[in-house]
């Protein structure tokens, strides 16, 4: 269920912890990179639930027959935050399903957390032309719950506490979580195309993260003179870790995993850079990466097949 920039960031870091040691070990570098992608699934599939399990209790512990909610505003503000064209569709998803059945993390075991957070969640400024409207429609629903997301995992300093909890590298994850999960749930709205066996997806996530860990070590030396080549002006001590990592992982992709487009690769990798380097490296990456892939192409040596000819 993980997303690919999720699983590329955990290769990233497991990489550079690889690259900073003295005594590098790839078989200890998988190990790393394996419990780390387990943990950002964890807290993927945490995220993914905990709106979902807050409009659950709202629905069950705070209808409107309860004495707290006789007013008309806190019967609409209850009716819009019931989501009736957007949940539904979530716990019938298949995967959705299949994760709350056995959650990592049990959120209706947090009753006092959960009022807590529909308490906040009332007064978030950014809700509140949502939480106004009189019969919201399905695309009104989306974009609140989505902003929903947003509200929770930036701003809701209990739900914050309570990861950090959990994972204590959640203030490295939220953003990218944060994104993973809003695109998965989009997907899920408008009945798009996600993968159903949560297993096989799983064993696929792993596999590609093994893969490309152990694709940019074994031809980490070759990478770096081809970038070496590529920016003249620059000696490749002068160039970021953090860039040369980011550089040497697109090259890895872009020469042994065929099945992914060139403009895909690209794209991850400088959006990677705008989160985890300098504010100029994107650029600098970008002319690298864009200058090599047509070097490579004008001697034949990117070859993509399927979908990795898309673009």
């Amino acid at each position: 269920m993980l997303n690919r920039r999720l699983i590329r960031i955990k290769v990233f870091q497991a990489l550079y912890v690889y690259l900073q040691d003295e005594t590098p070990s790839l078989n200890k570098s998988k190990s790393y990179l394996k419990n780390s992608v387990s943990g950002i699934e964890n807290n993927f599939l945490t995220v993914l639930l905990f709106p979902i399990e807050l409009t659950h209790f709202l629905r069950v512990h705070m209808n409107p027959s309860e004495k707290y909610l006789k007013k008309e505003e806190d019967a609409r503000v209850y009716s819009n935050l019931s989501f009736p064209d957007i949940y539904d569709k979530l716990v019938q998803h298949k995967e959705v399903s299949s994760v709350m059945t056995a959650p990592a993390h049990r959120w209706q075991d947090y009753p006092d957390l959960l009022r807590s957070v529909i308490g906040q969640v009332r007064k978030a400024e950014v809700l509140q032309p949502y939480l106004a409207m009189e019969n919201p429609s399905a695309a009104e629903q989306e974009k609140a719950f989505l902003q929903l997301y947003k509200f929770i995992i930036e701003s809701c300093e209990d739900f914050s506490q309570e990861m950090e909890e959990i994972n204590m590298l959640w203030d490295d994850e939220r953003i990218p979580v944060r994104n993973a999960v809003q695109q998965f749930v989009r997907s899920v709205i408008h009945d798009k195309s996600t993968k159903s066996n949560r297993n096989n997806t799983e064993d696929a996530d792993w596999e590609y993260a093994e893969e490309l860990l152990e694709k940019t070590v074994r031809n980490y030396d070759e990478f770096v003179d081809l970038i070496d080549k590529s920016a003249p002006k620059w000696d490749k001590e002068r160039i970021a870790k953090t860039d040369m990592v980011l550089m040497t992982m697109a090259l890895s992709e872009l020469l042994h995993f065929p099945y992914i487009p060139i403009k895909v690769t690209l794209n991850e990798y400088l959006e990677l850079a705008k989160d985890y380097s300098t504010p100029q490296s994107s650029k600098f990456i970008n002319g690298v990466l864009d200058k090599l892939v047509k070097q490579l192409q004008s001697q034949d040596e990117l070859v993509k097949k399927g979908r990795g000819m898309v673009g």
